[in-house]
């Protein structure tokens, strides 16, 4: 069992944390899990141009297909932002947007979603980014399994965001191990 966790902001921060206590969390139940950071790679924004509804392979070329690949290669995606104006990272949303070929391209995915979500306010607005990913699981035919919510980053300590997603992690992988038997 694997994942591909994409996480939407700067390594460094509270967002790129959850992400490794989430990994953590998944490896004590023997699941293991790449990180990504797409802010450090070379991604276009799609066109919109159609092609891929034709060939199920997106036309530009750039660091995207190392997503698209990690993507077929395992059974779990976790997507991770911080929320910013009420909505996903720029650049989550962009990675997302480029998934279009997955609407054409039947099979190849994981089987799993999951989602890491954090705000800085006291009050962020999580159920638009949640509902965006939502939306990206049934379209891609994984199974969701849930998120997790981490709000007021701007006032919490860095061991409140870890403690809490490597529990998730912990649940969310004994979730997918149970149900697999």
């Amino acid at each position: 069992m694997k994942a591909l966790i994409i996480c939407g902001s700067r390594d460094g921060g509270f967002t790129s944390e959850m992400c490794r206590s989430f990994s953590k969390g998944l490896e004590s139940c023997g699941v293991s899990s790449e990180i990504i950071f797409p802010i450090e790679m070379d991604i276009n924004h799609c066109t919109g141009c159609g092609c891929c509804s034709a060939s199920g392979e997106c036309n530009i070329s750039d660091e995207m297909d190392a997503i698209y690949k990690a993507f077929e290669e395992n059974d779990m995606l976790v997507l991770a932002t911080p929320i910013h104006f009420s909505g996903p990272s720029s650049v989550i949303k962009t990675v997302i947007d480029r998934f279009q070929p997955v609407w054409f391209k039947k099979g190849g995915h994981p089987a799993y979603m999951t989602a890491l979500l954090s705000g800085g306010s006291p009050s962020p607005r999580f159920s638009n980014t949640v509902s965006i990913f939502k939306a990206f699981s049934i379209t891609a035919d994984m199974k969701w399994l849930g998120h997790l919510e981490i709000s007021d980053t701007d006032g919490k300590e860095m061991h409140y965001v870890v403690e809490r997603s490597l529990d998730q992690g912990e649940q969310v992988g004994l979730s997918i191990l149970n149900g697999q038997q």
